[in-house]
């Protein structure tokens, strides 16, 4: 009976090691979303050309994109990102130009 509990014991252990932690195994993003938004931002102002109000506004729509998204795959609601997206469009829509949302769609297509 003894040997019988040593050995799960043992299969049980082999089963649970892990490799530790390492920097190709991340899969969960350690920016902030602000940090991202900044980046993201900064691309769309030389690929699209904004002002200086159209840069505000985007900033703070990518802001609150980004922390949105964050929080819908945190608590595994992803089946809303999709709506999300699609608002997040409708708002730069009314932000930007007409050619600079055309070419946001085609540069920016991931988002």
């Amino acid at each position: 009976m003894k040997n019988s509990i040593l050995i799960i014991l043992v299969f049980l252990a082999s089963c649970v090691h892990s490799s530790p932690p390492s920097s190709e195994n991340k899969t969960i993003s350690t920016t902030s979303p602000e940090a991202e938004a900044r980046v993201l931002t900064d691309q769309m102002k030389s690929s699209l050309e904004l002002d200086a109000t159209q840069l505000d506004k985007v900033m703070m729509i990518n802001v609150v994109n980004l922390k949105i998204i964050k929080k819908l795959k945190e608590t595994n609601e992803v089946s809303k990102i999709d709506s999300t997206r699609v608002k997040y469009k409708s708002e730069l829509k009314e932000i930007l130009s007409q050619n600079q949302f055309a070419k946001f769609l085609t540069e920016f297509s991931e988002l």
